[in-house]
């Protein structure tokens, strides 16, 4: 027992050199305060990257930006910031992200939560053409995007969460994560839960994720995300361009609103999900369609999903489980059974489906 516990100690304090030899020391952790966390990312920028090991469970608050809008200096090189279970959060009339991933910059947030980051795009995390981020275990939450969006995430680079949680931000196209055209993204056993698409300067769309790159999600929960507003469109996933799902649970994500349109997923252009669950999802407004999915246009192709009661709710609503509206949806080997008021629209929208 006594080994277990050492083991689960030294993968969460990763950078505390446990069971090394007597001659070994042990890295310094950065101070817990804000003053300390700016000088040791400006350090590691000019010494060509380098790996930071936050005070482990601190608060580290910053209360002013440190350039533009953002809170701490542009990441420039590979750094990896190990969080130790700390939090970077923001207390400031100003508004302000906590970083900012440049041209040339490679962040990797290990064990770290990002919280009430707010700018005018990437609450959190604005992601540049060619910066490359990672999350590991790490929590992006209650962070806000005032423009057009990425509430939690603005990625127009490369972007990898792993065992990681986008939760409880909001931004108008991408209340989690806005992925911009050329970018890549990929979620591995992640979470995108609770993040809100909401009306402003741009149409609602996607609650959870708004996809203009190419977004891939893996062994992925995606829930009770939403997208509010008259013709808004995708309560977890608006997917433009190209999305591919794979063993994923999608549930209980909601869009609300006249002309409401794809409560889990809202497809545009080419998208494949297979061995997913969809439960939950709803569209309410007159003339709300696709409970759980809604293409609008180009191809969907849907491979042993299971769609169990979503639902659609409103005058004229139809297709609690799938809509087509346009473009091409192929279903095969999959379950829609049990959705409101219908599975697929009266008549079914989609082949296969009754």
């Amino acid at each position: 027992m006594y080994a277990r516990q050492l083991l689960a100690v030294t993968a969460v304090l990763g950078s505390v050199m446990i069971g090394q030899p007597a001659t070994a020391s042990a890295r310094s952790f950065v101070p817990c305060n804000a003053a300390a966390l700016r000088t040791a990312v400006v350090t590691a920028n000019n010494a060509g990257g380098g790996t930071l090991d936050l005070a482990p469970a601190c608060t580290y608050t910053l209360t002013a930006p440190d350039n533009g809008e953002n809170g701490l200096a542009v990441i420039t090189t590979p750094i990896r910031i190990n969080g130790n279970l700390a939090t970077i959060t923001r207390s400031s009339a100003t508004d302000f992200r906590f970083f900012q991933v440049g041209g040339s910059g490679q962040l990797t947030l290990n064990a770290l939560k990002l919280r009430d980051g707010r700018a005018t795009n990437g609450g959190a995390i604005f992601v540049g053409a060619g910066g490359r981020l990672t999350l590991l275990a790490s929590t992006v939450t209650a962070n806000t995007a005032t423009s057009v969006g990425g509430g939690g995430i603005i990625n127009a680079g490369t972007l990898e969460v792993n065992s990681s949680t986008v939760s409880n931000n909001t931004g108008g196209q991408g209340g989690g994560l806005n992925s911009q055209p050329g970018s890549t993204t990929t979620f591995k056993g992640s979470t995108v839960t609770g993040n809100h698409s909401v009306a402003g300067a741009v149409l609602p769309a996607g609650g959870g994720i708004s996809v203009l790159g190419a977004v891939t999600l893996s062994s992925t929960r995606l829930a009770s995300n939403d997208a509010t507003g008259s013709g808004a469109i995708g309560g977890g996933v608006a997917n433009a361009s190209t999305l591919t799902v794979t063993g994923s649970l999608i549930h209980d994500n909601v869009v609300n609103g006249d002309n409401a349109r794809g409560g889990g997923l809202h497809n545009g252009a080419t998208m494949k999900v297979t061995d997913t669950w969809f439960s939950g999802n709803a569209v309410a407004g007159t003339a709300a369609l696709g409970g759980a999915i809604f293409n609008a246009g180009g191809d969907s192709t849907l491979q042993r999903i299971t769609v169990v009661a979503n639902r659609a709710t409103g005058s004229g609503a139809s297709g609690g489980g799938i809509f087509r509206d346009g473009g091409t949806v192929t279903l095969t080997g999959g379950f829609v059974a049990g959705n409101q008021p219908n599975n697929c629209g009266s008549p079914s929208t989609v082949s296969g489906c009754p």
